[in-house]
């Protein structure tokens, strides 16, 4: 018997892992500002600012371009168009395979989506 045992009752014993319940991952998050956490949907209904001291959470230009334009006046600029290496930049990695690196984490060509919309 272990002193971990000993000092343990019994009723305290640390149960089989495979039959703990997981909690799905990105279900909570965490404010910044005021350290609350918080469910992730009610973040996303109140638009990534915190209920409970206001403070805007970091979102990436899609879901802001979505938040700001309605979407059937509004039409993407140069969706087509992807970067090349025209001055043949050298690095410690080769720089198509940063730009597909960077493409397959945030699903952009560009750092910036552009859109053209009527008022």
């Amino acid at each position: 018997m272990s002193w971990i045992d000993k000092i343990l009752p019994p009723q305290i014993q640390q149960s089989d892992p495979a039959n703990r319940k997981t909690v799905p991952e990105g279900l909570w998050v965490k404010c910044g500002g005021c350290e609350a956490v918080l469910y992730s949907t009610d973040i996303e209904a109140n638009l990534s600012v915190c209920p409970k001291c206001g403070h805007h959470m970091r979102i990436n230009a899609r879901k802001r371009l979505d938040h700001l334009l309605d979407p059937k006046p509004r039409t993407e600029i140069g969706d087509t168009v992807f970067p090349v290496d025209a001055l043949k930049f050298r690095d410690s990695k080769k720089y198509p395979d940063r730009l597909k690196q960077a493409n397959d984490v945030s699903g952009e060509s560009e750092a910036f989506p552009c859109c053209s919309c009527l008022l």
